[in-house]
């Protein structure tokens, strides 16, 4: 779950911006921490235009290292 401020950027379409999103969360990562940095490092403007709140949980077994 997020935020609009994750995806929402006024130089950017929304729809491009959530079919980002899907596809860095459909990627591999090896932990949650990972996947949060990937997020914010690659859909976050910088500097951020509104606030940004991320809940990431894995559901399931963890994946093995």
């Amino acid at each position: 779950m997020c935020t609009d401020g994750l995806v929402e950027a006024r130089e950017h379409d929304l729809d491009e911006r959530l079919e980002e999103l899907t596809r860095l969360l459909a990627g591999t990562h090896p932990s949650l921490d990972e996947l949060a940095d990937t997020l914010i490092d690659r859909l976050a403007p910088s500097p951020a235009q509104d606030d940004i709140a991320l809940l990431i949980a894995r559901v399931g077994p963890p994946i093995p290292r």
